[in-house]
């Protein structure tokens, strides 16, 4: 199989990928919504993104591909993310700029203001990419993962620098839906899951009737999150994680409910965790 990720290696969605794929060919891309790209276009077998992050929340732009896409997610990983200083300046005072993905320097957003308030803080397409600019330019420093400093060759200064220890992203599998189900059959696992989108009626108590239906069937609601729908200013969409997968009688029942109270729901797919 053929897998891409968000690059270039030593990505935190590189070490994504090798839990879920260690044995696979992994392709890197450059940004998040070339992964859906290549899945969709069959480049490769399946992509690996990053879903939401523990401290900083969900990842937009992997929820406005979703919200588009055609492929399903079949599976899930939870990665302990430790950011980590890396610079080649035996100086911390020359580092006049410093290098990271968004979530990077949200992640550790009192660190930085702590220790370089004044440095010019330039965002890159991945935590990696950080890692080889900084290692190739002086005064500069980038925050990234301790195998990016390994990859690119540039000083590991500090570890753990997030402002929150027990920081965790949650990165999930895209394949075509005949693979994703026949994968998920294949790599049966344990919390199981049902990712689903979907839009309300624009009318009074659209959404709470909508969302009692997961009561009614006692289906367990483990995550509600609106995005603009793209169609018309103040329209949205809700991303829904329930308990359970498609299939079960409460589940299968309470979406059907579901259906009735919405404009339509889209199952993004159900799966497992890799451990």
């Amino acid at each position: 199989m053929r897998i891409a990720f968000l690059g270039p290696a030593a990505s935190f969605s590189h070490e994504a990928a090798l839990r879920v794929f260690p044995n696979e060919e992994l392709v890197p891309v450059d940004v998040i919504q070339n992964v859906f790209t290549h899945v969709s276009n069959t480049i490769v077998d399946a992509g690996i993104i990053p879903l939401e992050n523990s401290t900083e929340g969900s990842v937009t732009s992997t929820l406005d591909s979703l919200a588009d896409t055609k492929l399903m997610i079949c599976a899930e990983l939870l990665l302990d993310i430790r950011q980590c200083f890396l610079s080649n300046e035996k100086d911390k005072s020359t580092i006049k700029r410093i290098y990271s993905h968004p979530q990077g320097f949200a992640q550790c957003r009192k660190w930085v203001e702590m220790n370089f308030s004044t440095a010019e803080l330039v965002e890159t397409s991945s935590t990696a990419k950080a890692a080889e600019r900084a290692s190739k330019e002086s005064a500069s420093a980038a925050i990234a993962s301790e195998t990016a400093s390994v990859k690119f060759s540039i000083a590991l200064l500090e570890k753990n620098i997030n402002d929150i220890s027990s920081n965790k992203t949650r990165f999930v599998v895209l394949m075509q839906r005949g693979a994703a189900k026949t994968y998920v059959g294949m790599n049966k696992g344990t919390k199981p899951k049902t990712s689903i989108l979907f839009a309300v009626k624009d009318k009074p108590g659209s959404l709470f009737e909508a969302i009692k239906a997961f009561k009614e069937f006692g289906v367990n609601m483990g995550k509600i999150e609106s995005r603009p729908s793209k169609r018309n200013p103040w329209e949205y969409v809700f991303f829904v994680d329930i308990d359970g997968m498609v299939g079960e009688g409460k589940i299968d029942s309470a979406l059907l409910e579901l259906n009735n109270h919405c404009e339509f729901v889209k199952i993004l797919g159900s799966y497992y965790r890799v451990e």
